[in-house]
């Protein structure tokens, strides 16, 4: 399970700055074609919201990566099923919120994308398994 996640994270910099290039495009999007009661609350909750879930999955991960008593074993299966899973859900996110044309905006839209960008950041910790 390790060499996939070694692969599927192989170029660093394209898989924590890709999902976050989406995100902010996402964001402005709405910014520009969003209308809704709730628009302005959103428009500042979600940044705020984005930098605690970024780094709070990082941190949950990070954690354990550092913990002695993770088993290797345990930390690969929860990277993958978690990628696998906000992965999917970013793009069915990301298709969903395009066909509605952002009018109906959520913040899980920005959290499913950056969720995959902090793993990847969290996995790039990880010692290199020889």
């Amino acid at each position: 399970m390790r060499n996939f996640l070694d692969k599927i994270f192989k170029n660093k910099k394209l898989t924590i700055l890709v999902p976050i290039i989406i995100s902010l495009l996402l964001y402005f999007l709405y910014v520009l074609l969003g209308t809704g009661e709730e628009k302005n609350n959103l428009l500042i909750i979600t940044p705020i919201a984005s930098l605690f879930w970024y780094f709070g999955v990082f941190l949950v991960i990070y954690i354990q990566i550092k913990n002695p008593m993770c088993p290797e074993g345990f930390l690969d299966f929860f990277e993958i099923v978690a990628t696998f899973f906000f992965g999917i859900c970013s793009v069915i996110i990301v298709i969903i919120g395009l066909i509605d044309g952002m009018k109906n905006f959520n913040p899980l839209y920005i959290a499913s994308c950056l969720t995959f960008s902090s793993i990847s950041w969290a996995h790039s910790k990880r010692l290199k398994k020889y």
